[in-house]
């Protein structure tokens, strides 16, 4: 089995994870604010990067939507494109977790939008079609986005299904170049970092298209989470709550 297949040997409890002083400096990285992930990410996300969240859990949804009430906290600008999942049911979840989205809509810091429509309509329409109307989405959102990153403003770019690109992307080529353009602009801006969530089955275009993954599964009934390419830390315990995501920090060696 390749090190990009699943993993689920029985992971090691104790791993080692860089201190403080081996951790990037804070002006060079996006931090998720989630103690004990930061850590295994050595101190956060590389600002131009791609991040995939990888699980069949819906552990992974509670984990984006703490890192982008975190980020929100800090002052950082959220623009989440609903390509699954409407955003009222986005909305739900994100209230459940006494996160506090009207707020964040009316100050303008976090925004949803939904450039494919629902998954049923996007069946009743052919893949150029599709293709032109995110393409001018996209052409919308960058101009966007740059402008935040010309006024010194930090952006987080959230796509809560990159699995049902991946679908598109089988069933026409074109999405491939198109995706890729996108992902070749991202690296360019300096204060955005772009964050999705991918079903298990799609990894092995997850590692292929995000600059690295943060992995999320269930093993011998305990939930464990790894950063794929950029940690040589292995599988984490961590506890889920209807708050968020917290790494079991007693199974971490400083």
């Amino acid at each position: 089995m390749s090190e990009t297949e699943n993993d689920v040997s029985k992971p090691e409890f104790e791993v080692k994870v860089s201190s403080r002083k081996e951790k990037t400096k804070g002006s060079k990285v996006f931090e998720t604010g989630i103690d004990g992930l930061d850590d295994i990410l050595g101190g956060g996300i590389r600002w131009g990067s791609s991040l995939g969240i990888l699980s069949d859990l819906v552990d992974r949804e509670i984990l984006l939507h703490q890192i982008v009430e975190n980020s929100l906290k800090r002052g950082v600008f959220v623009y989440y494109t609903c390509i699954k999942e409407a955003p009222e049911r986005i909305r739900l979840s994100m209230n459940e977790m006494d996160f506090n989205v009207e707020m964040y809509e009316k100050k303008g810091h976090l925004r949803f939008y939904t450039p494919l429509e629902t998954e049923v309509t996007r069946r009743l329409k052919d893949s150029s079609e599709l293709i032109k109307e995110f393409d001018k989405f996209a052409s919308r959102l960058m101009r966007e986005v740059t402008f935040k990153v010309i006024a010194r403003k930090q952006v987080l770019l959230v796509f809560n299904s990159y699995s049902a690109i991946y679908a598109m992307m089988h069933e026409d080529p074109k999405w491939t170049d198109f995706i890729s353009k996108d992902i070749s602009w991202l690296r360019r801006l300096v204060k955005v970092v772009s964050i999705g969530l991918a079903d298990l089955k799609d990894q092995t275009a997850a590692d292929a298209f995000n600059d690295f993954c943060i992995q999320l599964e269930n093993l011998d009934g305990i939930p464990y989470i790894k950063a794929t390419k950029v940690s040589s830390v292995g599988w984490v315990p961590y506890r889920s709550t209807s708050k968020g995501i917290e790494i079991a920090d007693e199974f971490m060696v400083r």
